[in-house]
């Protein structure tokens, strides 16, 4: 601990409101992440606007820790009993306690709401390191835990480094996408990385909405109107309702309504449109959110009929708009691995987590190693079947390395308990 912090006592607050706290303080820890999910005006829309709330089974349960008196780190946390909305799928765990008796909810987890890739960590303001501060926030957390009888805690979607200082907990590797862009001059250029049969196939499907009579315009700032969201809300409710509840079907009108009140600078639409009609009047959307140097793939939705419109408008419509404003890094979110034939390779991304039951830790520690392995597996079996040219391939494989370390080699794999 540094000499001028060594005498001063840490005061740690749980707040159940981010409205509790002043925005300023809390995005002078926050705004360093790479992610704007931690920002305070997205998560004060996600309150604000009742999408996450007790009533959808997200207690928001924020941690603060104080030095005399003055903000110097956080945890964005949630008490939750149930677990949709997470894309960590622990689903089979819930019913391994169910079937040993264990009781697995209310659980306490940090992350980013119905978000699937948060680069979770402590936020702090750098007075103190994490290995300085991590001793004193833990035990509280666990203390808390075993009075108010919670199942777990549980870190989802974390910056590896993260890990390093998590005494008692285990890491849970997940698979998730990246693009890269490598400073391309333009979308042509793009498309020399793929193999020569690829680069057909992504120049049919780009030029095939315009065989329909259709283009793609980005929405953004005073762009992002009310009709224009209401738009991006219905669509998003309509694919929820063909894919299930899964994921992240807990975000209501008023949230697309107002998020240009809050986040019009981080916001970008991608709209499907006939030339000359009214943005509202899209055929298709897709929403992303940006910061710095990265683009997220947040939510989409089409009316049907219409060849090839999911691929332009969440892959390459955003990808040729990340080329002209000079955005390097593409987060697409969960989904299928059609994302490997344009160009996203495969990575892992690690979760923490710490059951408060000893059998069922044992459990989870002595399994997780052999599943991490073969998520490890079938990372590189999948990274195989992007279309890249080798050298191409390589280079942003090693560029990923970087930004995401491989998990199993880096985070601790220690049993405290």
């Amino acid at each position: 601990m540094s000499e001028y912090f060594r005498p001063m006592k840490l005061t740690l607050e749980y707040i159940h409101r981010i409205s509790d706290i002043d925005a300023t303080l809390w995005n002078n820890l926050a705004l360093k992440n790479r992610t704007p999910f931690y920002e305070w005006e997205w998560l004060s829309l996600l309150e604000e606007s009742g999408s996450i709330s007790s009533e959808t089974g997200w207690l928001p349960f924020h941690l603060l820790i104080r030095a005399e008196n003055r903000l110097i780190a956080a945890l964005p946390l949630y008490l939750k009993g149930h677990s949709h909305g997470e894309f960590v799928f622990d689903y089979g765990w819930a019913d391994v306690a169910r079937q040993l008796a264990i009781d697995y909810y209310p659980k306490l987890v940090g992350t980013a709401p119905a978000t699937p890739s948060g680069h979770y960590t402590l936020l702090s303001d750098g007075s103190l390191s994490q290995a300085e501060l991590l001793p004193t926030i833990l035990p509280e957390l666990e203390k808390l835990g075993a009075e108010q009888g919670f199942g777990s805690l549980s870190f989802l979607f974390s910056r590896p480094e993260f890990g390093r200082d998590l005494e008692g907990f285990y890491p849970w590797i997940n698979q998730s996408y990246l693009w890269v862009n490598r400073d391309y001059s333009d979308f042509e250029e793009y498309l020399t990385d793929f193999t020569k049969n690829q680069r057909r196939n992504v120049r049919r499907e780009w030029s095939s909405l315009n065989e329909q009579g259709l283009e793609v315009v980005p929405l953004s700032g005073k762009e992002l109107s009310l009709p224009v969201m209401e738009r991006m809300y219905q669509l998003y409710l309509d694919t929820n309702d063909k894919f299930g509840p899964w994921a992240a079907k807990f975000l209501n009108r008023e949230f697309f309504a107002r998020l240009p009140e809050y986040a019009a600078d981080r916001t970008v639409i991608f709209a499907a449109r006939r030339p000359g009609a009214a943005a509202e009047e899209a055929v298709g959307m897709s929403l992303c959110v940006f910061k710095g140097e990265w683009l997220f793939g947040r939510y989409w939705g089409s009316d049907t009929g219409y060849k090839d419109l999911h691929f332009n408008l969440c892959y390459y419509a955003p990808i040729k708009w990340m080329i002209e404003h000079k955005v390097r890094y593409f987060d697409p979110g969960a989904g299928s691995p059609h994302k490997l034939r344009r160009g996203f390779l495969p990575h892992g991304v690690v979760s923490y987590h710490r059951f408060f039951n000893p059998r069922l830790q044992a459990l989870f520690s002595s399994t997780m190693e052999g599943i991490n392995r073969e998520t490890e597996g079938m990372i590189e079996a999948m990274a195989g079947d992007v279309p890249y040219k080798e050298d191409a391939k390589l280079a942003i494989a090693d560029k990923i390395n970087t930004l995401f370390i491989r998990a199993s080699r880096d985070v601790p794999r220690k049993e405290q308990l």
